[in-house]
């Protein structure tokens, strides 16, 4: 049955929300900040309403003590957030992005009762593209029992199977303000040097994944000499100097030839201006783009996923420190599953050989007791630091031990010998 589509102010908008209800949010520079500062001013209402979401650019306005009736439920968990969870008010859902577009519909165990989208405004047959964060909000957001639209005019329209018609809509507030922005990071040496190393194992032709952060920034800046490369999943900015310096074809891949397959874009105006009515970006849900047998189909398909710690066995966190919970599973998971299964495939995990200013090796023994492992020994092909590539792939415990060893930073590199030699 069509959807009302019914124009309301945001106050009138989130009046649709009731206590104890499940709110999904789109994640990234594709978050309805009018809408969630109007729930934030709602809040002393809707005791134990929870608010679902992902990656958060901003300050996380609903985990503040002066709106403690809310509550948040999150797949990628922040610092920032520790507060509010000691308070209870914050729970981390162990999820892959893949999963997620399971568990966000009806039947799924965190179906949401609310989806807000953030889309364009619509076009001449009612069309309205949610613009920058396709992923997971796009399939819930067909199911949910209840839609209410930020439309915004800043909003790129995007393309591919990135739409919601009026008539599945059921209210909306319309908003001209800027998108929550994600200016590229700041790159230093440590991260310059692993990125060469990451490009110089990186083949021509190949489809190339990379999350955010220093280090992809850093990896994408290396593969400026590169020849007919493909990005899918995720574009920030500096996507599109690969693409204007026609490094960025898509023209070896076996299907959506020309097009990059994505489900979220996070940047600046640079890339929303980027985004906007280009065909060569098909924008698509994360049970697409996140589909490990997707991903196998796409030869040479290369994950590049960031790390936290690795030990000497290969298995890496890129989500915990010891038991403490500082960023969540993503795709990583996705993505080094489908490239071992591409033909030409790999999977590449890049961190630098140190933390705490120098002070502790990353790589490690061990994972440290209670760290949740995001990628199995048996998926890592590749560990990069600063120090060089460890080639992992077919190795046995004692070589891609010192495969590991030999990248480690130097300083550390006799402790982890002595735990070698003795084990």
């Amino acid at each position: 049955m069509a959807r009302a589509f019914t124009k309301c102010s945001l106050a009138d908008a989130v009046a649709r929300l009731r206590p104890g209800t499940r709110v999904l949010l789109p994640p990234g520079c594709g978050e309805p900040q009018a809408l969630v500062g109007e729930i934030c001013r709602q809040a002393s209402r809707l005791a134990e309403l929870t608010l679902l979401g992902g990656i958060h650019l901003g300050d996380y306005p609903w985990a503040r003590t002066e709106h403690a009736a809310l509550r948040f439920a999150t797949w990628h968990m922040s610092r920032r957030l520790d507060d509010a969870r000691r308070r209870g008010r914050v729970e981390f859902l162990p999820l892959r992005y893949f999963d997620l577009t399971r568990e966000l519909v009806p039947g799924g165990a965190w179906a949401p009762d609310c989806v807000l989208v953030h889309c364009a405004p619509p076009d001449a047959r009612g069309y309205l593209s949610l613009g920058v964060s396709v992923g997971v909000t796009l399939p819930a957001a067909r199911r949910a029992p209840l839609v209410i639209a930020q439309v915004n005019p800043a909003m790129p329209r995007t393309l591919g199977n990135a739409f919601l018609h009026r008539s599945q809509i059921d209210a909306w507030v319309e908003v001209d303000e800027p998108l929550a922005p994600y200016p590229p990071p700041v790159v230093g040496a440590v991260e310059r040097a692993i990125g060469r190393h990451v490009a110089a194992v990186v083949p021509d032709g190949a489809t190339v994944q990379v999350g955010v952060g220093a280090l992809p920034q850093a990896v994408l800046d290396a593969l400026v000499d590169h020849r007919d490369l493909a990005l899918h999943s995720l574009l920030v900015d500096a996507s599109v100097t690969l693409v204007e310096r026609g490094v960025v074809t898509n023209a070896k891949k076996p299907f959506h030839r020309g097009r990059m397959d994505i489900a979220e874009a996070m940047g600046t105006p640079r890339l929303f201006d980027f985004l906007h009515d280009n065909p060569r970006v098909n924008m698509e849900s994360s049970a697409f783009v996140h589909d490990p047998g997707t991903v196998a189909r796409l030869d040479r398909f290369v994950a590049i996923n960031s790390a936290l710690e690795v030990d000497l066995s290969g298995q890496v966190t890129a989500e915990s420190l010891g038991p403490l919970q500082v960023a969540g599973i993503g795709g990583q998971f996705d993505f080094v599953l489908g490239a071992r299964h591409s033909r030409g495939g790999a999977a590449i995990l890049a961190l630098p050989s140190t933390g705490r200013d120098g002070q502790v090796s990353r790589i490690v023994p061990r994972l440290a007791p209670g760290a949740a492992v995001t990628s199995p020994r048996f998926l890592a092909d590749w560990v990069v630091t600063e120090h060089g590539v460890a080639a992992l792939r077919g190795k046995g415990e004692q070589g891609r031990a010192r495969a590991l060893l030999a990248v480690a930073h130097p300083r550390f590199r006799g402790e982890l010998e002595r735990v070698l030699t003795s084990s």
